[in-house]
């Protein structure tokens, strides 16, 4: 968002899951690249300031919660929704 626009948080649930969704009205990930967000490594910002690592690992996280993740991009608007299971066994 080069810090600028609007980013907007919500919380919801289900019987199944809990969620938390975060939209910003940024300019939107590229339909090139949005296949490959998750990949470890993978980034787009200039060498030295970022790893690639962040949605990586915040993938295998919610993964390892029983959740997964919902990503919607077009010019404007990037909406990831994060859902947990509510039912985990120990």
């Amino acid at each position: 968002m080069k810090n600028q626009g609007q980013l907007k948080i919500g919380i919801g649930a289900s019987d199944a899951f809990i969620w938390v969704e975060f939209t910003d009205s940024g300019s939107g990930i590229p339909k090139n690249i949005k296949h490959r967000i998750f990949e470890p490594f993978f980034t787009t910002k200039a060498a030295g300031k970022g790893s690639g690592l962040g949605l990586d690992m915040v993938r295998r996280t919610v993964l390892k919660h029983g959740g997964h993740i919902e990503v919607h991009s077009q010019a404007g608007e990037t909406r990831f929704k994060v859902y947990l299971s509510k039912h985990l066994s120990a």
